[in-house]
């Protein structure tokens, strides 16, 4: 099974997308090209907001495909229950778009509550406030608290264009949080402890691209442990604070973030972690994913990520792991630790029902009466390893599991999980419940 997963997402990733006769008989011979763009809906989102995010720009040449990605594009902002996109003629060659947008509730007080590393024992709970769209520019302030596994409190801001031509972001944030030991390194086989996490951290980055983005951010971070053993913290004090600096590359042209179905993802970074003889190593990360429309309307997908860390020592607290957030199904509920991490993943899925929407005429409040839902049949397989030390990884050392599952997609960018997964071999199946997509 290790080697079938493996020649899956190879071949996902070395073959041109097919162009399907189906798919190509849904594309319009078409002569209209945009005039111009009305946008009508955004009684609070601005009109900028929206059309950095459309492919479809005047002059552009109208197909169904390309008003079915620009749909999802905009969906994708989080910012509206439903979107449509309308051709209206002008003359025989020019046509405008009217864009119509029903918004969501932007400013309310919000329960926390949630799964800590995909795990059902690690349930948090607690309230926030929220505004996504401050000033109609799609910008994101966040207070909000948490108690049960792992309790927090968190401050964040982002605002995604801070410029004349709004191509500039930042983001600022601040949180401290008592966090479980997840090595199992430092646990050693006995009681367990807690982690006092500190952070306060700000970024800038700029849009070159409808696509592309570049990043930097900087943060101060103080880690204490509550029960000071060897090895738990570099400081013999039990307690190390260090700065980092990260520097970002990102390209994407998913059409639905949520769960899309053509499109590229990928981004890469360079951290460095600390400055002084204690705490002081850097980190390069990748991650990359692709979406293919295939054959059907079936969707294939694929992931490989990496996290490969130099220089100084590792802190047992700076470990990658399978076995938190990220998970191999089939093997889901076992701990992989090491410094470095590598993984693919590839996935089939089959609409068993096409994004639609149902609207509750009888519901109070406006923003709750468009539900977007779908469903889709998924097949999928993972694998990936962890290791030590500056060597690379082994073959001989790689987990994978596979299976099938129902995902379930509703309103406000809710996606459910229902799969069930083998190990190698067909061995030891396992029942799963998962919140948001895998890939």
């Amino acid at each position: 099974m290790i080697s079938a997963s493996f020649l899956w997402f190879a071949c996902l990733f070395a073959a041109a997308p097919p162009l399907c006769a189906s798919e190509a008989a849904a594309i319009p011979d078409s002569t209209f090209r945009v005039s111009g763009v009305l946008i009508v809906g955004n009684d609070v989102t601005r009109e900028y907001v929206i059309e950095r995010e459309m492919s479809l720009k005047p002059g552009s040449l109208i197909t169904a495909e390309a008003v079915s990605y620009d749909i999802e594009r905009i969906y994708s902002l989080q910012l509206f229950t439903k979107v449509n996109i309308s051709v209206m003629p002008e003359d025989s060659s020019s046509a405008r778009l009217i864009v119509a947008v029903n918004e969501r509730w932007y400013f309310y007080p919000f329960p926390v509550v949630g799964l800590k590393d995909n795990n059902w024992n690690h349930i948090y709970y607690g309230l926030g406030l929220a505004h996504n769209n401050v000033g109609g520019h799609a910008a994101q302030a966040a207070v909000q608290f948490a108690l049960g596994y792992d309790p927090f409190v968190s401050l964040g801001f982002y605002h995604p264009s801070i410029s004349s031509d709004n191509s500039v972001f930042m983001s600022a944030r601040i949180a401290y949080s008592v966090q479980k030991n997840k090595s199992l390194v430092s646990q050693g086989g006995g009681v367990n402890f807690d982690e006092y996490r500190f952070s306060v951290g700000a970024g800038v980055g700029k849009r070159l691209s409808l696509f592309s983005s570049v990043s930097l951010d900087a943060e101060f971070s103080r880690i204490t442990v509550s029960d000071n053993k060897a090895g738990r913290t570099l400081s013999s004090e039990a307690t190390d604070q260090y700065p980092a600096l990260a520097a970002g590359y990102k390209y994407d042209t998913r059409d639905l973030v949520e769960y899309p179905s053509r499109g590229s993802f990928l981004r890469v970074s360079a951290s460095k972690f600390g400055l002084d003889s204690k705490v002081n190593y850097q980190r390069y990360s990748f991650d990359y994913r692709r979406y293919i429309p295939t054959y059907a309307d079936i969707i294939l997908t694929g992931r490989a990520f990496g996290n490969i860390a130099r220089g100084g020592r590792v802190p047992n607290y700076g470990h990658v792991y399978f076995g938190y957030g990220d998970r191999i199904r089939g093997h889901f509920n076992e701990i992989l630790e090491g410094e470095h991490i590598l993984g693919s993943s590839a996935e089939l899925h089959l609409p068993l029902i096409k994004p639609r929407y149902y609207h509750l005429s009888l519901m109070p409040i406006e923003q709750f009466r468009d539900i977007r839902y779908s469903l889709n049949l998924a097949l999928f397989a993972d694998a990936g390893t962890v290791w030590y030390g500056h060597g690379g990884p082994s073959l001989h050392h790689v987990t994978s599991g596979f299976g099938a599952g129902l995902h379930f997609l509703f309103a406000y960018s809710f996606v459910f999980r229902l799969e069930y997964a083998f190990q190698e071999n067909f061995e030891k199946g396992e029942v799963l419940f998962n919140l948001g997509a895998a890939l």
